[in-house]
């Protein structure tokens, strides 16, 4: 009877694993049509691995997200995280000093949100640990397994639901495309699947303006499109433009351009919520945060799992929203939640 209490106790003490929805490209690349599984999640750990997570940075709503979901993975499952940020998307040489430094502060593996798709190749190949692809895509044959979704389909989804709405044939209008960082990974994925979409259809693009994520350097490039392009039907750029869009148009009562955004924020929730803002993708970012310390877990406990047991290439869907997410858990960080950067023994944050 003892024993049999004892057993029942365990099983409450010991956290179950939990299913993830995921899409899952079983050929190891953000190409082609993934299948939708159900994904059972690890297990927490019996030993605390170290996992070293390297950010682009972590001054916009969108890595704040994922950071948060990292971070109630990691106690989850009962690991370490030391998370450092390179300060932008320029930062090149910051994230190679910062890979070296992983490795230095003894980690089991790198989480790595790169701030260039081939252009920390060498450094990566230099690394001896365990490289993961967190939310941005690397180049093939640089990391052993990926968390993210496919940038060019955000550009595509919000270009298709564009064209739905301006088919061939209809009144032609006018459109300014704010899709991000020059040198961002994403960038030129989410222009391209944007511009696909809409080909054919009445919608013409008159101007793309590329620029980093900071309010005050996207806030100038959507000042400087509305004088030069007065007439406008529509603005459509990532969650910092499309918020900076609303600001300026509600400063001039402006009704037009109309807003969408091809990523999610706060900013884009509330645009939603007030009907500023017309349509948004969301990419769950706090759930890819999850899945990317999950996945990690999986594969160092498993290294020769099968995908079904530890898929290498997944992320979870993709939601295009012409309304305010009822339940925001999945992709915005909690209102009162600030960056952590450390999580497990010794933490220390600021």
């Amino acid at each position: 009877m003892r024993s049999l209490s004892l057993c029942i106790l365990l099983a409450l003490l010991v956290r179950p694993a939990v299913a993830f929805e995921v899409e899952h490209w079983p050929d190891g690349a953000f190409i082609g049509k993934p299948e939708r599984v159900q994904w059972a999640g690890p297990t927490p750990l019996p030993k605390p691995l170290t996992l070293c997570v390297l950010y682009p940075h972590l001054r916009d709503a969108y890595w704040l997200s994922v950071n948060q979901g990292m971070v109630e993975e990691a106690k989850r499952l009962g690991v370490n995280l030391r998370i450092h940020e390179a300060g932008g998307y320029g930062a090149k040489a910051e994230q190679r000093q910062q890979l070296r430094q992983c490795v230095e502060e003894g980690s089991d593996a790198i989480l790595l949100g790169a701030v260039s798709y081939d252009g920390l190749a060498k450094a990566i190949k230099q690394v001896p640990l365990p490289v993961f692809g967190l939310v941005n895509d690397l180049a093939p044959g640089l990391a052993i397994a990926q968390v993210g979704v496919p940038w060019r389909q955000m550009g595509w989804r919000i270009g298709h639901w564009l064209a739905e709405r301006h088919p061939a044939g209809s009144p032609p209008v006018s459109v300014a495309l704010f899709p991000g960082p020059d040198s961002g990974s994403g960038t030129a994925l989410v222009e391209s699947g944007f511009k696909d979409a809409i080909r054919g259809s009445a919608i013409r693009l008159v101007i793309t303006r590329r620029g980093d994520n900071s309010r005050e350097i996207q806030r100038t490039l959507v000042q400087q499109t509305l004088v030069r392009h007065p007439d406008l039907d529509y603005l459509v750029g990532g969650a910092i433009a499309a918020e900076v869009a609303v600001n300026e148009l509600a400063q001039h009562n402006a009704s037009h351009p109309q807003v969408l955004s091809t990523y999610f924020s706060h900013g884009v929730q509330r645009g939603l919520l007030r009907g500023k803002i017309l349509a948004a993708n969301s990419d769950q970012m706090r759930e890819q945060g999850r899945l990317s310390v999950a996945q990690a877990v999986c594969l160092l406990r498993q290294p020769d799992a099968s995908e079904a047991q530890c898929p290498r290439v997944m992320g979870p869907p993709i939601l295009t929203l012409t309304a305010p997410l009822r339940e925001p858990a999945n992709t915005l960080s909690d209102g009162t939640f600030r960056p952590i950067y450390r999580v497990g023994t010794n933490e220390a944050n600021p």
